[in-house]
């Protein structure tokens, strides 16, 4: 089994204000298993703004859904609003992602099945960090196709 294929993308701000560019972006091939796309505004990468998306190839046909995940993931907006520590979670209903324990639950599946699947790339996912985050409306799509 091959490891799935994963971009960082190093300005998650930028990257959603520009969806169409990135969409060519991560639709080109990959010689390797990994590759980054740096902020073209050619500042220095903030490690808040890092996201590391994985199966790029199924995210370059849903730029509206990479796009709400993108803006949907800022840790430091997440920290702003909840004051607690990294990793803390807004308590609020319009949350456009889900951690992948959540997903496993509305899935039905086992958390550890869904950690599986998402590493297999066949569960829309995108890292920050350490984070892996699942954004609902590709969740929804994959259900619905």
């Amino acid at each position: 089994m091959s490891a799935p294929v994963e971009v960082t993308i190093t300005s998650a701000d930028y990257w959603a204000m520009h969806p169409a560019e990135l969409m060519q972006l991560l639709a080109q091939p990959r010689p390797d298993a990994t590759r980054t796309i740096p902020d073209p505004r050619g500042g220095p990468p903030d490690p808040e703004q890092f996201a590391v998306v994985v199966a790029p190839e199924l995210w370059a046909r849903y730029p509206r859904e990479l796009e709400d995940a993108l803006r949907g993931t800022s840790t430091t907006s997440a920290m702003q609003s909840t004051g607690g520590a990294s990793g803390a979670v807004a308590p609020q209903a319009d949350r456009l992602v889900l951690t992948v324990d959540e997903a496993a639950t509305l899935l039905g599946i086992s958390r550890a099945f869904a950690y599986e699947a998402v590493n297999r790339g066949e569960i829309p996912s995108i890292r920050i960090g350490r984070r892996i985050l699942v954004p609902k409306a590709a969740l929804q799509r994959l259900v619905d196709s």
